[in-house]
């Protein structure tokens, strides 16, 4: 499973079900991690790009 789609059920969960507030402060913590990382895969490959692109001319 990708990161965007852990993002998205974690956010469907979040939305849709019960939880305590331990278990929702758990999972909106989680879900912060999950973008955080998501956002960190987005500038690497970005960079990855851009180095592929300069390899290029």
């Amino acid at each position: 499973m990708t990161t965007l789609d852990q993002i998205n059920e974690l956010r469907a969960e979040l939305r849709s079900c019960y939880f305590t507030k331990t278990e929702r402060a758990a999972a909106q913590a989680e879900l912060a991690a999950l973008v955080a990382q998501a956002q960190a895969e987005d500038e690497q490959f970005a960079r990855d790009i851009a180095l592929y692109l300069a390899d290029l001319e």
